[in-house]
């Protein structure tokens, strides 16, 4: 009879998350951001006329927690609400030069960070994990 490690697989997949959230934080020298704060400024810049809705939505969160989410990126000066031009009760957010650039630059660095994680994997085992996260993510977009 085969043995079941289910459990010991989600315990060993939980340990791992929690390790990559933490080694993929983004720092420069003037802003320290959460993965939540450069996913959200990674949606802003490939997501045009964007609003707090939307915010939510993406990241299924409640809309008061989408508005934290924004005001702390507004706060460094990262993104800019402003009102949209049909319905001015509406508001609209935005990416500024500034959050652009630094998009970039968590792109780069987050790429460094994985490539690094990946290299401790053998090719076939980089292979077998590429299998398994293609069928989970197939199976979780149905």
């Amino acid at each position: 009879m085969k043995k079941d490690n289910t459990n010991e697989l989600v315990d060993v997949m939980f340990t791992v998350f929690r390790l990559m959230k933490a080694k993929m934080s983004f720092t420069n020298d003037f802003i320290h951001l959460s993965i939540l704060q450069i996913q959200a400024l990674m949606f802003l810049c490939h997501n045009k006329n964007v609003d707090m809705s939307d915010i939510a939505e993406y990241f299924h969160i409640e809309l008061p927690s989408a508005t934290s989410l924004i005001s702390k990126l507004c706060d460094h000066q990262l993104i800019k609400r402003y009102e949209d031009s049909e319905d001015r009760r509406m508001v609209r957010i935005t990416l500024t030069g500034e959050g652009k650039k630094l998009v970039e630059q968590a792109i780069c660095e987050r790429r460094k960070k994985l490539e690094k994680m990946l290299s401790y994997l053998r090719d076939e085992e980089k292979s077998g994990l590429m299998n398994i996260l293609k069928t989970l993510n197939t199976r979780l977009q149905q």
